[in-house]
């Protein structure tokens, strides 16, 4: 399902005639000022509303409430293009925002976290990493720096692996282990007194790299590793998003939506489009900066589904349809926004 290229008019007829051939519905809208140059570009519920509420031709704002600028006067044309659900329009937006304006600058967006854990390390450890230095041995995203943090205290809870990052030869008489906190009250499995071996170490370290890219193994509710978090390279996993007619399935690898891998497909033939999913390499720069943002609401989480490797398409089905169930969301039905 490839994005759909802007539909563009020109103001030069006059706003109310360009109005009249913007669409009502749901979609991702641009103004145009001289030589083409973009002047505010957002989603909108409803397109035609959207454009006149900046262009002076839409109602007067509530009482209290600042109105819209009024880009009139320097605006020489409209362009838009619909979307069939939310997370559809999302992607539309960031796709068309991505040369405009760099992530870094959007205050909006925060930047996400990874947990590190590299197994080929001799005692490895868990540490906190920004999504640009996300790589093989990380584990995300978490929507913030302080939530990564949060999650590495856990799982170093739960498998007692270090806390330190100091280099070290095992000695039970090591001065440096033996006035650790961690090591006295046994919160660490302390390799460097060699109260564990390096073997049963490093085995404690794989269960915790299987746990931290296992969604299935850690019970959201319980745990402050939250359901999506998953391997940040090799991962896969798919978007379910409900519009009012069709249901829209985006691959996503690490990190990256797969936009031309993605279809759009009817509620009858749900399981045929699911077989026909794709996840091919990605290309390009990961999505992880605006993905982590849109994980932030319950209705998003619900919506990402993260596969195993050996995931039967029958099985994911079967995931998708208990996604629309649990949503309570009927493809084809007028009511509610996409």
């Amino acid at each position: 399902m490839p994005l759909q290229a802007l539909t563009t008019v020109s103001l030069a007829g006059g706003v109310a005639a360009a109005l009249e051939q913007v669409p009502a519905g749901a979609g991702v809208a641009q103004l145009l000022g001289p030589q083409g140059r973009s002047l505010v570009l957002g989603t909108a519920s409803n397109l035609r509303r959207w454009a006149a509420s900046r262009l002076g031709a839409g109602p007067g704002p509530a009482s209290g409430r600042r109105p819209k600028t009024d880009l009139s006067g320097v605006a020489t044309a409209v362009a838009w293009t619909t979307t069939r659900g939310p997370f559809h329009q999302r992607l539309t937006c960031e796709r068309l925002m991505a040369p405009l304006v760099p992530a870094s600058a959007r205050r909006e967006l925060k930047p996400p976290a990874f947990l590190h854990l590299d197994q080929g390390e001799r005692f490895p450890r868990v540490s906190v990493r920004g999504a640009e230095e996300a790589g093989a041995h990380d584990f995300g995203p978490f929507r913030d720096r302080r939530a990564a943090e949060r999650a590495r205290d856990a799982v170093q809870r739960a498998f007692a692996l270090r806390p330190c990052d100091l280099v070290f030869e095992p000695d039970p008489a090591w001065a440096p282990g033996l006035a650790c906190l961690y090591a006295q009250v046994r919160s660490c499995a302390a390799p460097c007194l060699g109260r564990t071996a390096e073997a049963e170490y490093r085995r404690g370290a794989g269960r915790a790299a299987a746990w931290l890219s296992d969604p299935a193994a850690r019970p959201e509710a319980t745990t402050a590793v939250p359901g999506f978090v998953a391997g940040a390279r090799g991962s896969r996993a798919l978007v379910v998003d409900a519009g009012r007619r069709e249901v829209g399935l985006f691959p996503v690898r690490d990190g990256r939506v797969l936009d031309a891998a993605a279809v759009s497909a009817p509620l009858a033939v749900l399981e045929e489009a699911v077989a026909a999913l794709r996840w091919p390499e990605a290309e390009g720069p990961a999505d992880w900066v605006w993905l982590a943002s849109w994980l932030r609401s319950a209705r998003a989480r619900a919506g990402w589904l993260p596969l195993s490797p050996g995931e039967e398409p029958r099985a994911l089905v079967g995931r998708v349809r208990g996604v629309l169930a649990a949503r309570g969301d009927k493809v084809g039905a007028t009511r509610g926004r996409t």
